[in-house]
Order: C-alpha cells, then sequence, then structure tokens
C-alpha cells in the first residue's frame, strides 16, 4: 500500500500521489456519439443497483464558461447484437488497418489500369479494409466482394461505406465464404483476396478453412494473398502463482489452467522466460492446407525453473515488403491487438535445468493447437523431470469436460427445430449483452454467446 494508505485502479496519470494501483484495471461505458464544444457543460446522470453502475446524457444544461450552451441528450441506439472479442479489437487496431491497407494498395496499383480489377475480402467485419481496397484508384471501376457473417458487423459496414461514398464499388453479403456461388456473388475471379479471419492462433477463426474454399476457385492463378503467409513463434515460461505478500498461493494454479490455447497479453503478467523464442509453424498460404501437421521441438533451455506453458504469437507476412507481428517484445504501438496466446503443457508441468533440452510435439488440425511434452524423448532425465502430479484439480477438468459435452447435447436436441434454435440464441445473446441483469457470470454468458457467434 502506498504512503498514503491509499489503493486504487486509476490509471498512472489519474493516481492520488502515493497511491497504490491496482491491477483489477479501468472500466468504460459508451455514451452516444455527441458533439460537444470547449466550455460546453455535459451533464450526466449516474446510478447504480447492487451489480452494477450505469451513466446517462441529460438535456436542458446550462451554458458553460465560455457561454456554450449545454449539450442536448441524445436517444441511444438500441444493442441489437454481439460479435467477437477478437473481430472488435482488429477493427479497432490501427497499426494493422494501416498495414493493411498499404498492403492491398500495392497489389491494386499493380494491376493493369485497363483491366478493373476485383478484390475478395474474407471478414470484412466494420468494412475499413473493403473501403481502402474501394478507394484505391477512384479513376478504374474497381470492385469489392466483402463476406462478413456478423449481420450486426455488416450493417456497420454497410453505413461506413455510404459516409464514405464507397456503396458502388462494394458488394456486402452476409454469409460464410464457403457458401459464395460463382457468377451469382463473384462476376468474375477475384485479382486480390484480402483475409482479414485472424484470432490470437492465427489460424483459430477458420482462416485455412476459407483460405482452402476460395483459392483457385474464386480467385485468378496469380491473385494477390493479403496476407501472404505467416509464422507461429513461442517460447517456453513458468507461469505460477507462488508466494503473493507471503502468503503460499501455489495451490492458485490448478484453476489457472486451460486445455485450449487461451488469448493472454503477455506484457500485463508476471511470467519467467525459460527459452528462446523458436519457430512453431510456417504458413505459406499459397499452399498452406486443411490437414494436419504435427512438429517435434527441442526447445532448449536457458534457464532453472519450472517449464509451465508455451506462449505463442505470429509473424504476419503481408507482402515482400510489410511483415506485422502479436510478438509481446515490440512496441505496443506496432504490435498487432490480438495479443498472444497460451498452451499450459500437458500431460504435466517440468522442473527443467539450465542446458537441458525439453521434446515437446506441436500440432494442428487446421483450427486448433496443442502442444505435449514427449516423455519417450526425454535424454537427461535428472536435468528434465515431470512433477508427480498434474497442475489442474483433475475433478474440475472432469466437470468441464461433462459440462461441455451437456452444453453439445443441448445444441444437437434444439437444432433440430429451427423455431427453437432461433429464441434460444436470440435469449443467449440477451444475456450476453447484460449479464449482470440477469445474474450471469460474464464469462459464462460469451462463451454461451460464442457458440451461436461462431457459426
Amino acid at each position: 500500500m502506498g504512503p498514503a494508505g491509499t489503493l486504487t485502479t486509476a490509471p498512472s496519470r489519474a493516481a492520488a500521489a502515493g497511491a497504490t494501483r491496482l491491477a483489477l484495471g479501468q472500466a468504460l461505458q459508451f455514451l452516444p456519439p455527441t458533439d460537444v464544444a470547449e466550455g460546453a457543460v455535459l451533464n450526466l446522470e449516474a446510478r447504480h443497483n447492487r451489480t452494477r453502475i450505469h451513466f446517462s446524457l441529460l438535456g436542458g444544461g446550462g451554458a458553460g464558461e465560455a457561454g456554450v450552451g449545454a449539450v442536448a441528450a441524445v436517444v441511444p441506439a438500441p444493442r441489437r447484437g454481439l460479435v467477437l472479442h477478437w473481430d472488435l479489437e482488429a477493427c479497432v487496431d490501427g497499426h494493422l488497418n494501416r498495414t493493411m491497407a498499404a498492403a492491398v494498395r500495392k497489389a491494386i496499383f499493380k494491376l493493369k489500369k485497363s483491366t478493373p480489377a476485383l478484390v475478395l475480402h474474407v471478414g470484412c467485419a466494420t468494412g475499413v479494409l473493403s473501403i481502402a481496397a474501394a478507394q484505391a484508384r477512384p479513376e478504374v471501376a474497381d470492385h469489392v466482394v466483402a463476406c462478413e457473417k456478423s449481420s450486426a458487423l455488416i450493417e456497420v459496414a454497410t453505413a461506413a461505406a455510404k459516409a464514405n461514398s464507397a456503396s458502388d464499388r462494394i458488394s456486402f453479403l452476409q454469409k460464410d465464404v464457403r457458401n459464395l456461388k460463382a457468377h451469382d456473388d463473384m462476376p468474375k475471379k477475384a485479382d486480390v483476396l484480402l483475409l482479414s479471419c485472424i484470432d490470437h492462433t492465427l489460424i483459430g477463426d477458420g482462416l485455412l478453412h476459407y483460405l482452402a474454399h476460395v483459392r483457385g476457385s474464386f480467385t485468378t492463378p496469380r491473385a494477390a494473398l493479403i496476407p501472404a503467409a505467416g509464422i507461429v513463434k513461442g517460447m517456453l515460461v513458468e507461469m505460477r502463482t507462488g508466494d503473493v505478500h507471503g502468503v503460499d498461493l501455489t495451490m492458485c494454479d490448478a484453476y489457472r489452467w486451460a486445455k485450449e490455447v487461451a488469448p493472454i497479453d503477455l506484457r500485463d503478467e508476471s511470467y519467467v522466460q525459460l527459452s528462446d523464442v523458436f519457430d512453431i509453424f510456417v504458413f505459406d498460404f499459397a499452399t498452406a492446407a486443411v490437414e494436419q501437421q504435427v512438429e517435434q521441438l527441442d526447445v532448449a533451455i536457458a534457464k532453472d525453473g519450472v517449464a509451465s506453458a508455451i506462449v505463442i504469437w505470429f509473424d504476419l507476412v503481408l507482402d515482400e515488403e510489410i511483415v506485422v507481428s502479436s510478438s509481446p517484445f515490440v512496441p505496443r504501438e506496432a504490435a498487432l491487438a490480438v495479443g498472444q496466446g497460451i498452451v499450459y503443457l500437458q500431460p504435466n508441468e517440468a522442473k527443467v535445468s539450465r542446458g537441458a533440452t525439453l521434446p515437446i510435439v506441436a500440432a494442428h488440425n487446421g483450427v486448433e493447437m496443442a502442444f505435449t511434452i514427449e516423455e519417450d524423448r526425454m535424454t537427461r532425465k535428472s536435468d528434465v523431470e515431470l512433477l508427480p502430479h498434474a497442475r489442474y484439480d483433475q475433478r474440475w477438468e472432469g466437470a468441464r469436460v461433462n459440462l461441455e459435452q451437456q452444453w453439445k447435447e443441448i445444441l444437437q436436441s434444439i437444432a433440430r427445430s429451427p423455431k427453437e434454435a432461433t429464441a434460444v440464441a436470440e435469449a443467449t445473446m440477451r444475456y450476453a449483452a447484460q449479464p449482470a441483469a440477469f445474474g450471469i457470470e460474464g464469462g459464462v454468458a460469451e462463451r454461451a454467446a460464442l457458440c451461436f457467434l461462431a457459426d
């Protein structure tokens, strides 16, 4: 605690002198877009119940110090849908959008002006890059076919294109790109394929599946692919709770675990790096296929510790000159907003010594990745020792698997009735939009909604 005896979640610029800042961070509520002027008075109403704090704009306030009238209240737009969190992160990722826009403009500029270009944009989200592609050569009648599964995002993209005078150059299609129809949806094969379906693992949002469907079938033989390639990298880390202010909280690690590759921002975590950075998978999108890939890795240990997990990220090769990365070691302003992924090692953690080699099998099936310590290839077992107990609580994991299976059975059951499936999906979205109002934990509501958003 700070010398003033104060704990705060305020950002550093707003924290009181001497106060100790907590890692909880801040909260954000968006207000309806409102024009303001310097000196104006913005009237707000703040209220709360047992679980929520809410702010509303009020009208009819007095004039500000500069004589400017108070801002009138604006009726908020209705909340109509949810989007995947990585879709939202990509929409507001300025570095990603700037570099992707530069790459797609370069690709279009290389094409002959005598023949209008066709760009196919997969996962267009809010349409930022679709608009950039459509406006690259205003003197040429280039066109963009933009696919997006989310109705909420398509609505935003359509409005954005209209606001930027690009509506006549873009055809927005609310559909999975794998349902594209030649001639009906695509007047000809695309000269540029723009792929925006990327998550923290690079391939977890279905990138390889979409690519396999459209590459060749809906693109010309010499079509530019953006991105052109991706390299998944990783490093071995010790990620354990240990002592907190003299209290042993190691037992918490049993619940600080996930079977899948979970998103993480390593800059905000306490960890020990146990190895140098190594390459895991390399994807050339001109040839990459949806098939199982297995790599045997011999990871050299650079520091004594307990190997808990592998942190992964990727370098994205947009073209021969432009490369962006989600690495935790590049400056925040130059890093992709999707962050990194963390996957805890199976079957157990391993105590390792500097100079040893930890054999790991890395595999993916085109969407999901898995990493396992390969016990049969462990040689100097005095330097690499598997801990006797699994990190996670096996009862807890068994309950999770059982609950997941029950949820799958529920989904399969309601899928037989389209009317019932629609009703359940709408109810789930309402719960996910305002989980506290229904007494539901936010993470639970989000995972339930994800089952419908990911379709």
